[in-house]
This record gives structure tokens, C-alpha cells and sequence, in this order.
């Protein structure tokens, strides 16, 4: 079965060897706890390999994610130019130029469609609350549907990151339903330091681990401890 490498090392090693191809991943996580620097690896990774890459990006500017891969991981305006990006918060607030903006006029419900059923190995949605916020359960989940249709379909990864808590629990549910891969990234307050953990839920055609792993934010992205531990 065709892998395709999160960017992190030591969790490829706990997903023998990174997500399935014609997967989409839910990455649900606590306010706070970095799911988009995971993203940052994974779209990295993408460009290391030549593989084409979308981001859309509903929370931040596209400025802002590429001086966060900068930051994070060092990645290189050379590198950060072969990333398809998708910017609807500066389409909102009026910060793209008259051409960007038009490209982006429109429904962002048909455009992610539209967009994410073309040719790409790595797809990142950061983020689904966006969409929501702003659409119907029924279109949400079509959403999603659309999005497994294409990655089946060109053996690429569809990673969707999600606010934990900001909806109800049935809806949550059904987006963890409907999606192949859920990891869950939690935080936790401990004395005087704030431990992340992430969480593998599912993952078909992946025997998922049991256990519970530490990481860590760094100057160079995720760090994830390469111990497990059973907390």
C-alpha cells in the first residue's frame, strides 16, 4: 500500500510509514495545540518530494502560513512558490490585489470543491470551522465526501484541521464518521508547563496504536517524543 510521509519521522514510524493514499485526515484539535504546524511538515515534506500541494487558508493570510514555515521549519520563498494556496480571510478583509481577488470571488463552498478535485498529492483545509460556521451540517459532510471522491481518486492526502468544542458533539461525531483518519490534539495544563498529546482515533488500513504521545512545539516545528507512553 502506496504511504504518504506526515513530514515527522517518528510519526510515520507509529503509522507504518505515513498516511494511506486516498485518505482524508481529520486533525481535531484544542485551541492552541499547533495542528497547523503539523500541516507545515506535511506541505513541506510535499515539496522536498516535487509532489504538488493546495492550502486553504480561512484563518490566516497565506502571508501569514509562509512566514510561519519560515519560521518553523525554514522553508525557502523558492519552495513556498511551488504551493498552490487558497486565501480567504485576505479575500474577506479586502488585502489581495484586484487580480487574486477575483480569482477568489465567489462561493468558497464551490471554489474548495472545484479546487480540491484537481490534480494535487497533498491538500491541507485549515480550517473546517470556517466552513461550519458558515454552511449547513449537510454541505459540511458533502463537503468532506467531495474532497475522499478526489483523494481516492489521484492516491493524494486530504488533511482537514477542526476546532475541538466550538460545535455540537453529533456534529462532531459525524465529521469524525465520515472521514478516514481522525488524530486528536489535546493540551494539558501541569503545574508549570503545558503538555501537548496527540492521539490516533482511526486510521483505516492502519493498525493504530494505543498509546498516547507527548510532542512539543520548537524552533523547528513538532517534536514528538519518540517513547510511547499509556497516561
Amino acid at each position: 500500500m502506496k504511504r504518504v510521509s506526515t513530514g515527522i519521522l517518528n510519526l510515520d514510524s507509529q503509522l507504518g510509514g505515513g498516511f494511506p493514499a486516498g485518505s482524508v485526515i481529520l486533525f481535531i484539535e484544542d485551541p492552541g495545540a499547533g495542528a497547523e504546524i503539523y500541516s507545515y511538515h506535511f506541505v513541506h515534506d510535499g515539496i522536498k518530494k516535487g509532489e504538488q500541494s493546495l492550502y486553504i487558508a480561512t484563518n490566516d493570510t497565506a502571508d501569514d502560513i509562509r512566514d510561519s514555515m519560515k519560521l518553523y521549519l525554514g522553508v525557502s520563498d523558492d519552495e513556498l512558490e511551488k504551493v498552490k494556496f487558497m486565501d480567504f480571510l485576505s479575500a474577506r478583509v479586502g488585502a489581495l490585489g484586484v487580480r487574486e481577488s477575483l480569482t477568489l470571488s465567489g462561493d468558497p463552498y464551490n471554489k474548495v470543491i472545484t479546487e480540491t478535485s484537481r490534480n494535487y498529492n497533498r491538500v491541507v483545509l485549515n480550517s473546517l470551522s470556517y466552513f461550519a460556521e458558515s454552511y449547513d451540517r449537510k454541505s459540511v459532510l458533502s463537503l468532506i465526501e467531495s474532497m475522499k471522491i478526489s483523494a481516492k481518486r489521484n492516491e493524494a492526502v486530504h488533511m482537514i484541521i477542526f476546532t475541538k468544542g466550538m460545535f455540537n458533539m453529533e456534529f462532531e461525531t459525524a465529521v469524525k464518521q465520515v472521514v478516514d483518519g481522525v488524530i486528536e490534539l489535546s493540551i494539558r495544563e501541569a503545574e508549570t508547563e503545558i503538555q501537548r498529546r496527540l492521539k490516533i482515533v482511526k486510521l483505516k488500513r492502519t493498525l493504530v496504536p494505543k498509546t498516547i504521545f507527548r510532542y512539543d512545539i520548537s524552533d523547528r516545528g513538532i517534536r514528538m517524543e519518540s517513547v510511547t507512553r499509556v497516561l
